[in-house]
């Protein structure tokens, strides 16, 4: 961008102030408030200052600022995880905490969070990243705060992570992946955490997917797999809710597995 472009010096004296003490985020009322001035007029120039490359805007009333250095300002981002934090307080979980706590070595593009506000589509983008957001349940347990820079971010832990993918599995790509990531999870944690977890979270489809999993993967783990056994719900459940509609029949799980898991892992 050069310098200076599209833009007053009387215009760069007040973006600088409203900029003050490292503000990367903006909303036209903080903008009034610095300049002294009313909220429509302070949303007006936000959003000129936006046309002219020297803001990104993030959604209606949220702009971001680009570095003065930023080779292509139309094209300039800041990490999901920070612009997400500023649109829809919640936590992360899902594909993006497993990823956080070293439970899965593959990649998404997908930054996956839940919210306490209303949510009104599921897949959301903003500034090029995209997102899968849902509905934040009881969030008194099971969420670790961490900080990016100066940014306050909340992530579910390790367990819940995993729980809230056999609640619902597309969070992490699919049933398949999700099997990798207990895989991995048991490895390192305790298997006793995720029984208290499901209990908590209070959908019985996680016990049936849970001990499913740890059975067909060949995980010696008998009491979880007991304890599974006696909080099966009544009917039947789909392994992957997302997955085919057939799929052979687990009497034993009560589980409709439309997905096929292999003793070796997830194929």
């Amino acid at each position: 961008m050069a310098s200076g472009a599209g833009i007053s010096g009387a215009g760069r004296a007040q973006l600088t102030a409203i900029l003050a003490s490292g503000r990367r985020f903006v909303t036209p009322d903080q903008a009034a408030h610095v300049l002294g001035v009313d909220a429509c007029v302070a949303a007006k120039r936000l959003a000129r200052w936006a046309d002219n490359g020297w803001l990104r805007r993030v959604q209606r009333g949220l702009y971001l600022a680009v570095p003065a250095d930023a080779a292509d300002p139309a094209a300039w981002t800041e990490n999901p995880l920070i612009v997400a934090a500023q649109v829809w307080p919640g936590y992360f979980t899902g594909w993006t905490a497993a990823s956080y706590w070293s439970l899965t070595d593959q990649s998404s593009r997908v930054t996956v969070l839940k919210t306490t506000t209303r949510v009104r589509a599921a897949a959301v983008r903003l500034l090029d990243n995209d997102y899968l957001i849902s509905t934040a349940g009881d969030m008194s347990w099971g969420l670790k705060t961490q900080w990016f820079d100066e940014y306050r971010l909340r992530f579910a832990d390790p367990a819940r992570a995993v729980v809230e993918i056999l609640d619902s599995p597309r969070i992490a790509g699919g049933i398949r992946h999700g099997a990798d990531i207990l895989a991995t999870y048991l490895t390192d944690h305790e298997a006793e955490t995720l029984l208290i977890y499901s209990e908590r979270l209070g959908n019985r489809s996680v016990f049936k997917r849970l001990g499913f999993l740890v059975e067909t993967l060949g995980l010696a783990l008998p009491d979880l797999v007991e304890t599974c056994l006696r909080h099966l719900s009544k009917g039947l459940s789909k392994l992957d809710p997302d997955g085919p509609a057939g799929g052979s029949t687990s009497t034993r799980w009560r589980l409709r597995v439309n997905v096929r898991i292999s003793p070796e892992g997830p194929s």
